[in-house]
């Protein structure tokens, strides 16, 4: 059913995008069933943990529909067509990351607030623990490879997202985190600044766990904004190098 994946883009963004091609084709329909994460991954030759990262954002494109225990499904409607509307490689330019980035401060320090006032006990110790996972990596000397850094920043905050309990922001920002994918993988190689990233979450995780909504949207804000300007200054450095 898919060919192997080679190309510049991330592996995550070509299993997305040989999806969505093959939805807007017609190749896969309504209602079709995707093979299992294992199968696939052997079709893509890629991990099944890029798999699984594709399958979670063409779900929150709204391109997929993922039923535990019966399996992976195409959706139809505007979910498709919002997703191949958003779903463009953003070029790594400043003004662009600003611009993302003013709108993600804003709706996930929201979503930080939410979370704490909202969550779950289960929710509220996933959280922790995803912190703590990787912070004793860190602590411990090893060298946490970047790929893995990534896709705990990105559990990280979907998993704030899902403590939130509003759907809508979830979708939103998902999709602005699909965009800023680049930015962040970059931000997670300036010197520093995963260690920096992990005491962040771990301050965000630790507002949420006690109910401190106020305390959750300062750590989220201080966070973003301390990226947002890292990754700014480190490609003003790069140009300046040029």
């Amino acid at each position: 059913m898919f060919e192997p994946v080679t190309d510049s883009i991330s592996l995550r963004d070509r299993v997305v995008q040989d999806i969505l091609r093959k939805i807007e084709g017609g190749e896969l329909r309504a209602g079709d069933r995707l093979p299992p994460e294992r199968e696939m991954a052997a079709q893509f030759h890629v991990s099944r943990a890029t798999v699984r990262d594709a399958l979670r954002t063409l779900a929150a494109l709204g391109a997929l529909s993922i039923e535990h225990g019966r399996g992976i499904f195409v959706r139809a409607g505007e979910g498709v067509a919002l997703g191949e509307a958003l779903w463009r490689p953003m070029v790594m330019e400043a003004q662009t990351i600003s611009h993302l980035f003013e709108v993600r401060c804003n709706l996930e320090t929201a979503a930080a607030g939410w979370a704490a006032r909202r969550a779950t006990e289960q929710q509220r110790q996933h959280l922790k623990r995803i912190v703590l996972s990787v912070k004793e990596q860190m602590e411990e000397g090893g060298t946490v490879p970047p790929e893995v850094l990534a896709v705990a920043d990105l559990e990280f905050h979907g998993a704030v997202l899902d403590a939130s309990h509003n759907p809508v922001a979830g979708r939103i920002m998902l999709n602005l985190l699909d965009a800023l994918e680049d930015a962040r993988r970059h931000s997670l190689s300036i010197e520093g600044r995963a260690f920096k990233s992990v005491l962040d979450h771990e301050a965000i995780a630790d507002a949420i766990v006690h109910g401190d909504a106020p305390g959750a949207e300062r750590a989220m804000q201080l966070h973003l904004v301390g990226v947002e300007s890292e990754i700014l200054h480190h490609l003003q450095e790069i140009r300046v190098a040029r």
